[in-house]
């Protein structure tokens, strides 16, 4: 007898009966809603399978081309082979017990020996066959499925995972729900790691369209916790599956009217969320759970475990589960009570990217979410450390909405009123903000500690106190950078293509302590910056009232030894060099894309040098899945070219930036002579500190982008290994997974990474369809137009003063870095870092819809005495290339003076 009642099977007849199948009894014999199935035994494949290979094996299929060929040709006997009579009466009876049961139709799902383990999925690699009506497709459906496993990317899964030998095909036949609505449920987020946070994806109809990748579906966040949706995105839905009178499915449009219409109810997506919970309460472990909704009423298809998610190391280095759970700040129990504050309640939480999305613009990768949300969530700790705050034990500083990286401003709030008269605002104006958010600073910081007049008494102690904490930080820093030095010329000589797994294990362990370490420090230059600016702002405040946000950004202008700063000034200066190497002047006017094209001469030396001190940053330098200069030079290429242009039309680009420079140093000098003299010293003393932070800062951000190399050269080289294994994956899958998950394919604890890079796949390119949503929002973002309406230009638009100036110019704007740039140009970006910085040189003017006056990029735009306003929401949208303005960067207001 091949065919068992599926809740008649035990866990000791796994082997037997496959993943699917014993999944499916485990969830029926919990009670869980599951359509009534059978289960068809392996050994019924086996006898097929000796039939058409040879000795019977799997194993003894070629490699390659050859597995290729034969398995084709073996599928083709598989389908071709009469069933067993004794087989086609089981099968028959099945059929009709379950349309007694009141099935119409069944559904033939493959329970394949090697799918749905916890290191491994093997999710869509085998055939299921929906709307099975009739014995005659029964009998097609279920060698269907045998012959699925002899398909070339599931012998290739199957010899990877190690489990060729004993590879078998079980079958499960179930009642086919007529579903209004299905899709897939994740109990923790699947990108993120996040535990607390189930994850739901659905559509009309069968769920085959989500399953498969075929439609883009709706998006539910949910708290676990509380069952508050965190995030929600509906789809604009076109077609949906369903079952065919005949048999099959079909594809049927969507009526216009719910096209927009969310799939799930808010009374289905609370019974998946409880169903959810139980389910992974009840097995111990994150799970993977299909789902099909038949009026109010959800069944559950299957549950496999979210893969390698509860089996890696306990701890190794930074980049064990623990370790990363740690990082990710998830690691309290989904069961936490809300903490005191008012913070507690999901819906009035606060958010914003405004300070952290110049940072990391745009969706990131997986791995780069790992490595860097945890490293992000630390430094704040680190910074708010340094100020004498204490941050909560569970406090969540950070989230992730639709692939972007917000800050929880709630709880930053409720943290920074542990000191008297320090707000949120004070932190963010220190690093970024907008304005909105940074207006009450001035009032604030007036207010601080009594009365006004107490500032000016109090400066010159605070001057010694801030010199003498900085000189603590020098020293630690000194430390640092002699080891640092170490530590990275020992990992640049390693050779990662001949280290064993276990070796590039230990690398990357490296790698990640030195993230650490290297955020570690740049949290407490944050910290020492914003401790530093308190005072002296309160003190301009008082001091030049009215003018205090003009002097600042005067003082803080032309610091010299700005490490951020260097890329811009090089690329000048190699200009120069090929105007005196004619040979390399005409290569690289051409159009040379390598630098394999230019003769060998002054100006090539110039480029390595160049190289050699800046290669290792890039646009977006943050994300680990963005090439780096010295892999793909073409961009610097390219600057140097455009500047040759301009100095083919008079322009002095490097000449002009020295003066611009001179002049705001004597700006500087004028400022502060302008302060009352008695105030002086103790001014210079505090505006010392605060440069000196600045000039750190950068310097470690130079820093943090070479560990950032090195962690991408790990990812590179191990995105190599499995290719060799799973060539199917695609390009660089390991930047599909986490930290963790990386760790644990290198120490061979994770065969096979194809079920989980094709779900992050789909969800990165989901999210990079999506719009960027609001900057700042509560409780969770609205729901976003898939296709944004034209946004009307308004007269004036405002933002924060970042870099002062006053200037008319054409707008170009730029998604991204692009060399076209005409001289005088005002650039209009979403957000820019220092990858940006080579355009600056010889650009007007700067406005970003991101950024904070001491952002990285507005500390640059101060050194090259470029205008600029940072914090204009949506002006990207609002001004189109050609378009008029006048920016004044004092004010931080940009009016359009004409359209293109």
């Amino acid at each position: 007898m091949f065919i068992r009642p599926i809740d008649a099977l035990m866990p000791r007849l796994g082997r037997q009966f496959g993943g699917k199948a014993t999944g499916l009894a485990a969830l029926v014999r919990a009670g869980f809603p599951v359509p009534a199935a059978y289960a068809l035994s392996r050994e019924a494949a086996d006898e097929a399978y000796a039939r058409v290979l040879p000795s019977g094996r799997l194993a003894m299929l070629g490699d390659g081309p050859a597995r290729e060929a034969q398995s084709a040709a073996l599928r083709e006997k598989i389908m071709a082979l009469s069933l067993a009579p004794a087989l086609e009466r089981e099968l028959t009876r099945t059929l009709s017990l379950l349309r007694a049961a009141s099935a119409e139709s069944v559904a033939v799902r493959s329970s394949s020996t090697v799918e749905d383990h916890a290191l491994a999925s093997a999710a869509g690699l085998f055939s299921s066959t929906l709307n099975v009506r009739d014995e005659a497709a029964l009998f097609e459906a279920v060698k269907r499925a045998w012959a699925s496993l002899l398909s070339p990317a599931a012998l290739s899964y199957a010899a990877t995972v190690g489990t060729m030998d004993d590879a078998g095909m079980g079958v499960v036949i179930q009642a086919m729900v007529p579903a209004d609505a299905a899709g897939v449920l994740f109990t923790e987020n699947p990108l993120t790691g996040d535990p607390d946070e189930i994850v739901i994806h659905a559509s009309f109809g069968l769920g085959t369209q989500v399953t498969e990748g075929h439609c883009t579906p709706d998006t539910f966040r949910v708290d676990k916790r509380t069952g508050f949706v965190r995030d929600r995105v509906i789809a604009h839905k076109t077609t949906r599956i369903a079952s065919a009178k005949s048999g099959g499915v079909i594809e049927q449009p969507v009526h216009a009217w719910e096209a927009d219409v969310q799939s799930l109810d808010e009374h289905v997506l609370s019974q998946l969320t409880v169903l959810g919970k139980r389910i992974e309460e009840h097995f111990g472990e994150p799970r993977d759970v299909e789902f099909a909704v038949a009026g109010d009423t959800v069944y559950v298809l299957q549950s496999r475990p979210v893969s390698a998610r509860r089996t890696l190391a306990p701890d190794h280095g930074a980049g064990g589960s623990r370790g990363l759970r740690a990082r990710l700040g998830f690691g309290g129990s989904s069961k936490q009570k809300p903490r005191a504050g008012g913070h507690g309640d999901p819906s009035t939480l606060l958010w914003s990217n405004l300070n952290v999305g110049e940072v990391l613009p745009g969706v990131a990768t997986p791995l780069t979410w790992s490595a860097l949300a945890g490293f992000a969530e630390q430094g704040f700790r680190e910074a708010l450390g340094a100020l004498g705050c204490k941050v909560p034990k569970g406090a969540r500083l950070l989230g992730s909405f639709r692939g972007r990286i917000y800050l929880n401003l709630s709880e930053l709030e409720g943290i920074a009123a542990q000191v008297p008269g320090l707000r949120s605002s004070h932190l963010l104006l220190a690093s970024s903000a907008g304005k909105d958010l940074a207006r009450t600073a001035h009032d604030a910081l007036s207010a601080q500690d009594g009365k006004q007049s107490n500032v000016i008494l109090r400066l010159p102690g605070v001057a010694r106190r801030l010199a003498s904490a900085h000189l603590g930080f020098e020293q630690r820093y000194a430390r640092f950078e002699s080891a640092f030095a170490f530590e990275r010329a020992r990992i640049d000589r390693l050779d990662l293509r001949i280290l064993p797994g276990a070796a590039l294990d230990e690398t990357l362990s490296d790698v990640e302590r030195l993230l650490g370490q290297t955020g570690a420090l740049l949290a407490q230059a944050y910290g020492g910056l914003v401790a530093a600016l308190l005072p002296l702002r309160s003190a301009l405040a008082l001091l030049a009232p009215g003018d205090a946000p003009a002097v600042q950004s005067a003082l803080l202008s032309a610091i010299e030894d700005v490490e951020s700063a260097g890329p811009g000034r090089e690329v000048l200066s190699v200009g120069r060099t090929f105007n005196g190497d004619p040979g390399a002047r005409e290569k690289l006017m051409a159009g040379v894309s390598s630098m394999a094209e230019l003769p060998a001469g002054p100006a090539f030396a110039a480029l390595e040098r160049l190289l050699d001190r800046y290669g290792h940053r890039a646009v977006r330098e943050v994300e680990l899945a963005e090439p780096r200069w010295r892999e793909n030079p073409r961009f610097l290429l390219d600057a140097v070219r455009m500047q040759l242009l301009h100095e083919a039309h008079g322009l002095d680009s490097l000449g002009l930036l020295e003066r611009r420079v001179e002049v705001l140093r004597e700006q500087a000098d004028v400022a502060l002579r302008k302060l009352p003299a008695p105030t002086r010293p103790a001014l210079r003393g505090v505006l010392s500190v605060v440069r000196r932070y600045v000039r750190r800062r950068e310097e470690l951000r130079s820093q943090l982008a070479h560990v950032l190399g090195m962690f991408r050269r790990v990812a590179l080289d191990a995105s190599r290994r499995m290719l060799v294994r799973e060539p199917e994956l695609g390009i660089d899958p390991a930047f599909m997974l986490t930290a963790s998950e990386l760790h644990a394919f290198l120490r061979g604890e994770l065969r096979s990474v194809r079920a989980l890079t094709v779900l992050r796949k789909r969800q990165y390119a989901r999210d990079l369809s999506l719009p960027d949503p609001p900057d700042t929002f509560i409780g969770y973002p609205p729901p976003p137009a898939l296709v944004p309406p034209p946004m009307a230009c308004a007269e004036r638009l405002t933002g924060l003063a970042a870099s002062a100036g006053l200037v008319e110019g054409r707008v170009r704007v730029l998604r991204s870095p692009e060399t076209s740039v005409e001289p005088g140009e005002i650039l209009v970006v979403t957000a820019a870092d220092v990858g940006w910085t080579p355009l600056f040189v010889t650009a007007g003017g700067l406005i970003s819809e991101l950024g904070g006056p001491l952002s990285h990029a507005c500390i640059v735009a101060r050194e090259y005495g470029l205008p600029a306003v940072v914090s204009v929401r949506s002006a990207t949208r609002a001004l189109k290339t050609g378009d008029r303005v006048r920016l004044d960067g004092s004010a931080g207001t940009v009016e359009l003076l004409g359209h293109a």
